[in-house]
């Protein structure tokens, strides 16, 4: 008997044994995938995945312990330095940037408004003052205001010569947070200070829209230490838009009182010539001889343009150019004088002078149209002269402009209770020209030719000047003149 039950016990456990050699193998659970992480300035610490439990009769593998000596912590987030937001440049000026002071005291956040129902705890004294604010756009200008003495028609009326320097919005309310002056907003100062600052200049007359107007403009000096002050009282008062800065003045040597002793407060007349094409010699002359009646004063019975001038030579500034001698054109000291004789004559008879003594050209000169209004000199024979009958003197200012040719000379004086009108010039007689004359210059090569003079025709012209007063003309008088006929000229070289 027990044989039979030994062999029922191991015909058992070799069935067992057979069985499990004929399962299937378990299977591990499928791998879980992460979830996305959601995008975040700062990154976030890993999640650890939740637990999973094993499917049944699998077997279940333990989960290794993490490293106590690397502990999981969330990355640093880097500090970013933070930098005042840079002062715009304006179109007015450009100015240095703007060093906050560590001291400065910055303005408070504005408050949140509590939601309904809830408390907000009372606020600690604080020992830091909240500066005034000031409203986003506003600037501060620095005036410099500077009356000026004006007379028209010897009546005194307001004016003054007016220059700011406006400070940007932005750099002024950085400005009055400091309530100091910087040392850039120190440099700013000076310099308009110093471009302000200027030396007198002498009374003479201004043309404006509105006329001629008799000007003194004083010396000007910026007071520095008193401009200070008020800028920095001004940067403390948010109220204040405006810096007036101090100054004082300095009279020039000629005043109004130079012209209101003489009487002369009113404008006569403008002469005016164009000199286009004219050689530099020429011009040079013109230079020189214009300048000898640029704010001068004539007082007299006659005037006379040779007296005025002074003498033609190269110790006076003139040099050689081209005159015309008698009936043909040469070289001499001062050509070109007569641009100048020619201008102050249209000034003077424009403005009513009686003529004393006038000649004019031998021939029509084309510089000098319109035709019939020129006046020739040749010192000392041949003057130019008028007389005075304005009652008092009469002063000349004269102005250039070489780039447009244009020689202008005008007069003042005595007002006067008449207009003088000019009328054209009437041709009553002409002449052709002649054939091109020749002249040997043996500082010339043969065969060289250059042209002096061009061709124009002989003429006599004839033009009305009136006097009208309270709308009636009450005189006139007329002007002659007469041109003999001129060929081109030309220059041959003689030299072998």
């Amino acid at each position: 008997m027990k044989r039979p039950a030994l062999a029922l016990v191991i015909s058992a456990f070799l069935a067992v044994a057979l069985a499990q050699q004929s399962a299937p193998a378990p299977t591990d659970p499928a791998p879980i995938t992460d979830p996305a992480p959601i995008p975040d300035p700062v990154p976030a610490p890993e999640v650890p995945l939740p637990d999973l439990q094993p499917l049944p009769g699998s077997p279940v593998q333990p989960m290794p312990a993490p490293d106590p000596a690397t502990p999981i912590e969330p990355a640093p987030v880097p500090s970013a330095p933070v930098q005042a937001a840079p002062i715009p440049a304006t179109p007015v000026r450009t100015y240095p940037p703007i060093q906050i002071q560590p001291n400065t005291v910055q303005p408070l956040p504005a408050p949140v408004a509590p939601l309904p129902g809830t408390s907000v705890p009372a606020a600690p004294p604080s020992s830091v003052q909240t500066p005034a604010p000031t409203t986003p756009g506003d600037t501060l200008t620095l005036v410099l205001d500077v009356p000026l003495k004006l007379l028209e028609d010897g009546q005194p009326v307001a004016g003054s010569d007016r220059q700011t320097l406006v400070i940007p919005a932005e750099r002024t309310a950085a400005l009055r947070r400091g309530g100091v002056v910087t040392a850039s907003l120190e440099a700013d100062l000076r310099n308009f200070a110093r471009k302000a600052s200027v030396a007198p200049q002498d009374a003479r007359f201004e043309q404006f829209a509105s006329g001629w107007t008799l000007v003194q403009r004083d010396g000007v000096t910026v007071d520095l230490d008193k401009s200070r002050a008020s800028l920095q009282a001004a940067l403390k008062n948010p109220a204040s838009r405006t810096v007036a800065l101090s100054f004082t003045t300095t009279a020039p040597a000629r005043t109004l009182n130079y012209f209101t002793s003489r009487g002369v407060t009113t404008f006569l007349a403008t002469g005016q010539t164009n000199y286009y094409g004219s050689s530099r010699a020429r011009i040079t002359n013109i230079h020189v001889g214009a300048s000898k009646f640029s704010d001068r004063l004539f007082e007299g019975k006659t005037f006379s343009f040779n007296a005025m001038l002074g003498n033609i030579s190269e110790a006076t500034g003139f040099v050689p150019g081209l005159v015309i001698a008698g009936d043909r054109t040469a070289t001499g000291v001062g050509g070109g004088i007569c641009q100048v004789s020619t201008t102050v004559f249209r000034a003077l008879y424009g403005a009513g002078l009686p003529i004393v003594e006038r000649r004019n050209h031998s021939y029509q000169v084309h510089y000098y149209d319109p035709q019939g209004l020129d006046a020739t000199i040749y010192q000392p024979s041949q003057d130019l002269k008028f007389a005075n009958d304005t009652g008092g003197a009469v002063w000349f200012q004269t102005d250039w402009d070489d780039a447009q040719a244009r020689l202008t000379v005008n007069v003042f004086g005595q007002p006067r209770d008449y207009t003088v009108d000019i009328g054209r010039p009437v041709t009553l007689s002409t002449k052709p020209s002649p054939a091109d004359r020749l002249i040997p210059d043996p500082s010339m090569r043969a065969g060289q030719r250059r042209q002096v003079d061009w061709a124009a025709p002989g003429a006599s012209l004839r033009l009305v000047r009136s006097f009208t007063r309270a709308g009636k003309v009450f005189k006139t008088d007329t002007l002659n003149s007469t041109y003999v006929p001129w060929p081109n000229i030309f220059m041959v070289g003689t030299r072998q």
